[in-house]
């Protein structure tokens, strides 16, 4: 006995499932996926519900296609589901895949029920079965739990998604957790049939991107719960509701604060509400609050439809990390909403916001400029002219969702390369300080023009960029821009013009029909530089785009350039490993040190370096004789004790020999690390120039690009 005694190994604490579960939550999902479940068998089953196996499933695809995606849906967790038609192709077209998931669905269900008739029986089941067979029983459940396929538990949605046949999907979605809608599709959705076939929903998003809204139908919940087994009726249990986001909905308000009162746990709650159907003073009815002892509080409640709504959430969930309500325009002003929930907001929770609307206005900027400079969270559906100023002054933002924003390229043009003879002047600086004063002051407290962003820790980025002539340069910028001021990016979401104009942008902004030029000379694989990077997407398709550029005569980027019959595949192969072979390096070489053609790299080469000795002297000039700092000066003033130095970085912004530089760096970099060499290591999903922005595993993705060059070519 002593000798066993001595002999016992003593437990590490890192053996403990509950400390090993609170230790990996502070490390990220792709270690957690690539390394930490690799050490042994007792890491694999702590971190194992942090691996997200994630497919895409079009319904466009091509029979063999979908066989493919059918053949690994496996233990899927996520399905990204793009619907592109309607009617027989558009949902039974489908009807393979939602079949197989709901048969995952129902047989674990059945399991669930059996391992609670096994385990929680009558008293005396459970002793036949302690004296019988209940071993047996217990150990086949738990054979075919470890065995079975998992219910899905994440599913995305987009496209011409039908809310009529919702019905058609609910079998497989009995264990979801998560639940996105972004429907284009005019329609009506059951919420009471969708909260009672998702019982287990965690977080729910239903989004009309279209002008024309979906509409919710109430009611939203029933006040029993009947059990389809025993017809036994029951009050409803709370929900599980964690984040509630709903988007340009037509919705009725009685249902809308109903929901409100019903989901403790909600951490999360952003509301942008096209109309009400039921509004104070004509068929509402007051909502009532069991779970609060005192009776009169919703009956002391405002009757302003916007007021109601923010008492209802400070008084349900004064916790919430993230809050925004946008009522029907015609009720209130965007601009005195904001004011009010700044101001009710409190103190400690003033990181994450959230902005929607036609237009982010001065006006509201000025609202939000006045918290301390601490936030860490900004979406915005609308359009911001003020955006660039303010990164400039946000060092703490770490995600940015702003996709109908446009950016102006010649505000990242920091060295007045895209504009030759263009050079900032004392006339200049006034301008801007009159346009944007408020901003500039209260922002950036005594700075001059504010050139680069400060946000240098950013980890999300959605915007979109506008030039008055998109060339080759003007990608490069973008590019440059980004891959420098921006290094820890993991999910970058960027549109050119040609996004712009398929909304109601179009008519506010002068520009040319363009895209973002993806060819090497582009400067894409300048974006190599972000290490981190999990997700890219680079513009959107849109059919009614017409490229003006083609009629032109765009000495920079138009014609064929002469491409055709041309290895177009070393534009885009350094992306995958199969890339960097030596056949496929020596073709990049070939085609960058190639003597002929329009687009010789060699004379673009000389070209621009004659051009930028004439921009350097041309540029001192100007300076002395207006005084005016230069783009580098300002840039040290903001860089915040950058140890590389960004003015050095960005010496080269929109220059070509930047480009060439890279893909150097990459040879060099093949060599050193061999056969696994990845130029983007964590990249998973990759979406060039699609309507769907879910994005395909970047090998797939170069696949297409290469077998549909007129998705990504810029002018053509």
């Amino acid at each position: 006995m002593e000798t066993s005694t001595t002999n016992r190994k003593q437990r590490s604490p890192l053996e403990l499932p509950e400390l090993l579960d609170l230790t990996f939550s502070f490390i990220d999902d792709h270690t957690i996926t690539h390394t930490i479940i690799l050490v042994c068998r007792q890491w694999l089953q702590v971190g194992q519900h942090r691996v997200i196996k994630e497919l895409v499933w079009q319904s466009n695809s091509k029979k063999i296609e979908k066989d493919r995606v059918l053949s690994q849906l496996g233990r899927v967790d996520r399905l990204c589901y793009r619907a592109e038609n309607f009617g027989y192709n558009g949902l039974y077209g489908d009807k393979a895949l939602w079949e197989n998931l709901a048969g995952r669905s129902r047989r674990h269900r059945f399991l669930d029920w059996e391992q609670r008739r096994a385990r929680f029986g009558q008293p005396q089941q459970k002793q036949q079965e302690r004296e019988g067979n209940g071993d047996e029983v217990e150990e086949e459940l738990d054979t075919v739990q470890e065995t079975s396929e998992l219910p899905l538990k994440e599913l995305r949605m987009q496209g011409t998604v039908s809310l009529y046949n919702m019905k058609e999907f609910y079998p497989a979605m009995a264990h979801l957790t998560s639940l996105e809608i972004r429907s284009v599709h005019y329609g009506i959705l059951q919420m009471r049939q969708l909260f009672e076939n998702c019982p287990l929903l965690q977080e729910i998003c239903v989004e009309s991107p279209s002008p024309t809204a979906q509409y919710l139908q109430g009611p939203w919940f029933s006040e029993v719960r009947v059990n389809p087994r025993t017809g036994q009726a029951r009050k409803r249990a709370p929900l599980l509701l964690r984040s509630v986001v709903l988007r340009n909905l037509i919705v009725p308000q009685s249902c809308l604060e109903t929901l409100i009162g019903v989901v403790p746990q909600l951490g999360e709650l952003l509301l942008v509400i096209k109309d009400f159907v039921d509004l104070y003073g004509s068929t509402i009815t007051t909502v009532t609050n069991d779970n609060n002892s005192d009776g009169d509080v919703n009956g002391s409640l405002s009757t302003d439809g916007p007021t109601r709504i923010r008492q209802l959430v400070k008084l349900h969930h004064p916790q919430l990390y993230s809050f925004y309500f946008s009522p029907p325009h015609s009720i209130a002003p965007l601009s005195d909403v904001i004011h009010d929930w700044i101001q009710d907001a409190p103190l400690s929770k003033r990181r994450d916001w959230t902005f929607e609307g036609p237009e982010l206005t001065p006006c509201i900027v000025g609202h939000l400029v006045q918290l301390p400079n601490f936030i860490t969270t900004l979406h915005i559906s609308g359009e911001c002219s003020t955006l660039h100023g303010y990164l400039c002054a946000s060092p703490h933002l770490l995600h940015l969702k702003a996709p109908y924003t446009a950016i102006s390229i010649d505000d990242l043009d920091i060295h007045h390369r895209l504009v030759p003879g263009r050079f900032p002047t004392d006339t200049d600086t006034d301008t801007v300080m009159s346009t944007n004063q408020q901003q500039q002051q209260q922002q950036q407290q005594g700075n001059d023009r504010p050139q680069v962003w400060a946000c240098r820790r950013l980890q999300t980025l959605q915007v979109a960029f506008f030039s008055t002539n998109m060339t080759s340069s003007s990608s490069r910028v973008v590019f440059g821009y980004i891959s420098r001021v921006c290094p820890k990016l993991k999910d970058l979401e960027i549109y050119g013009p040609e996004y712009l104009s398929g909304g109601w942008l179009a008519a506010d902004l002068d520009i040319r029909q363009g895209r973002l030029y993806l060819l090497l000379e582009g400067g894409l694989c300048l974006l190599s530089r972000l290490k981190s990077l999990e997700r890219l997407v680079v513009g959107k398709w849109y059919d009614i785009v017409t490229r003006a550029d083609e009629e032109s005569g765009d000495e920079d980027d138009g014609g064929d350039d002469g491409h055709s019959g041309g290895d177009w595949a070393v534009h885009f192969d350094w992306i995958i490993p199969a890339g960097h072979s030596a056949t496929r390096r020596n073709a990049r070489q070939a085609w960058i040190n190639r003597a002929e053609g329009k687009r010789c790299w060699l004379k673009m080469l000389q070209d621009e370096e004659a051009q930028e000795e004439e921009r350097l002297q041309n540029q001192q000039k100007v300076l002395s004789d207006h005084g005016v700092t230069t783009a580098t000066q300002q840039v040290k003033d903001t860089d915040n004790g950058d140890e590389e130095g960004l003015a050095a970085r960005l010496q080269d912004l929109g220059l070509l020999k930047g480009v060439k530089q890279v893909l150097e760096e990459m040879e060099s970099s093949k060599v050193e690390e061999g056969e696994g060499y990845r130029c983007w290591p964590h990249l998973t999903r990759l979406s060039f120039y699609q309507d769907i922005t879910f994005g395909q595993q970047p090998g797939a993705e170069v696949k297409r690009l290469l077998t549909d060059l007129r998705q990504v070519l810029p002018y053509s």
